[in-house]
């Protein structure tokens, strides 16, 4: 006898609900929803836990001990940590392979140190950033954003305060490290950045600066000043 209509129908819809409801969830063995672990990995900080450390006419701030580059690329030549470029550090292990370059100070020193050591890798993530920038500026860091393998910022540029020494024709590196509130497993596969110069509202200002001089921070030196105020967020506003 041959299936009715109405018999059709139902075996049709009942069809469509089971293909429906394994399009619509899909979970591990575990229990756990891979969907959900991406989402919670993902996000915006708008005043991001951030360190900021220059390095006076140096190339990097963070560098790893567990590569080296060859400066000379002679016979005996000298073998120095090579510098990190951009990365996300998920480990305690990884974090111990990271120093700081020479020339950076004592102080910056001990805070790079500090800040990765103390960052939980079980929650949360480092992300390292290298960029270079004119002596007598700074950057100010707006946001940024993560997902898996991928992290963004958002930066603007303006003077240094009045007390910070600069040197107009030299270009810094600045270390940036921003402590993402979330333990990634994948290594980093893009990065970003984006940004304005100058900021819209400009925290100091130098009247004037001496296309080859160092200006030594002084209120006589500089004209009119306005001291900066704790728009760089998190851990970095130290002036850098």
């Amino acid at each position: 006898m041959s299936p009715t209509r109405r018999a059709l129908l139902r075996s049709a819809s009942l069809g469509a609900i089971a293909i429906g409801g394994c399009l619509g969830t899909e979970s591990r063995a575990d229990g756990s929803n891979p969907a959900a672990e991406q989402e919670s990995a993902s996000g915006r900080d708008g005043d991001p836990t951030l360190l900021k450390v220059r390095n006076p006419g140096g190339e990097a701030v963070v560098v790893d001990l567990a590569v080296g580059s060859d400066e000379d690329g002679g016979e005996g030549a000298t073998t120095d940590p090579a510098p990190v470029g951009r990365e996300i550090v998920t480990s305690d292990e990884r974090a111990a392979e990271l120093t700081v370059a020479a020339g950076v100070a004592e102080e910056g020193r001990a805070r790079v140190r500090s800040f990765l050591d103390e960052t939980d890798y079980e929650t949360e993530s480092v992300f390292v950033a290298r960029a270079g920038i004119e002596s007598c500026y700074r950057y100010r860091i707006r946001s940024v954003s993560w997902r898996p393998g991928h992290v963004e910022y958002e930066y603007c540029r303006e003077l240094r305060p009045p007390d910070a020494e600069c040197e107009a024709d030299r270009r810094d590196a600045v270390g940036l490290l921003f402590r993402l509130p979330a333990a990634f497993d994948s290594p980093l596969r893009g990065s970003g950045s984006s940004g304005r110069s100058p900021c819209r509202t400009v925290e100091t200002r130098y009247d004037r600066i001496d296309a080859n001089a160092t200006v030594p921070g002084s209120d006589t030196a500089l004209g009119e000043t306005d001291h900066p105020g704790s728009a760089d967020g998190g851990t970095g506003g130290d002036g850098s």
